[in-house]
């Protein structure tokens, strides 16, 4: 794994190694500008090897890009019940269905203990397991409810809230949570009629 190239995909706040990854997926949809780093299995290819995430050789065909951004698209949802709550059951069906078609990969170290593998994967599905097997390990200690997307709409970007009472809403505060802020006053003071919702 290439953790800078990782770094550079989050736009803010990122999450501990390997749930970075996971927020880097996330993150390949830039919501705002319109954006899919993931549009094409071309895309999909540079994207894993980029981020050091597949071996040099992957190619991915159609049906595995539709997988790897159906996976994105029930982590997103995911993050956004961790941020707001009421996960739809279509969501956590959908995550189940992914679990059973991947087997998650395990590596024994030097000890004798069982730990993920996380080696380049030679494949989409061995992305696509890595990543369930890196969301299973991070809800075991603790930090999944943490990886969040942006409350703020036009943003939705993933950050890792590690707010000591994890009530972290924005992925920057000075940016989106004053911009909704600011929204939300300005539709108050219209509503009133006052004359300072004009400007």
């Amino acid at each position: 794994m290439d953790v800078a190239a990782l770094e550079r995909q989050v736009d803010l706040k990122p999450a501990p190694m390997p749930l970075l990854v996971v927020q880097a997926l996330a993150d390949t949809l830039d919501v705002e500008a319109g954006e899919d780093d993931l549009g094409s299995p071309a895309e999909l290819a540079r994207w894993l090897r980029e981020m050091g995430l597949a071996t040099p050789d992957l190619t991915v065909s159609e049906p595995e890009l539709e997988r790897a951004v159906a996976l994105r698209a029930t982590l997103r949802e995911l993050m956004d019940a961790n941020a707001h709550g009421g996960l739809e059951r279509s969501v956590a069906a959908a995550l189940g269905e992914q679990v059973g078609l991947t087997p998650v990969p395990l590596a024994v170290d030097g000890e004798g203990h069982l730990t993920l593998d996380l080696s380049p994967a030679p494949d989409v599905d061995g992305f696509v397991a890595r990543v369930l097997g890196i969301v299973f390990e991070a809800e075991t200690r603790g930090q999944w409810r943490r990886l969040k997307l942006c409350r703020n709409p036009d943003c939705v970007w993933a950050y890792y809230d590690a707010s000591r009472n994890r009530g972290g809403a924005w992925c920057e505060m000075g940016v989106c949570g004053n911009r909704l802020k600011n929204r939300r006053y300005r539709r108050r003071r219209a509503a009133s009629g006052s004359p300072a919702a004009a400007r």
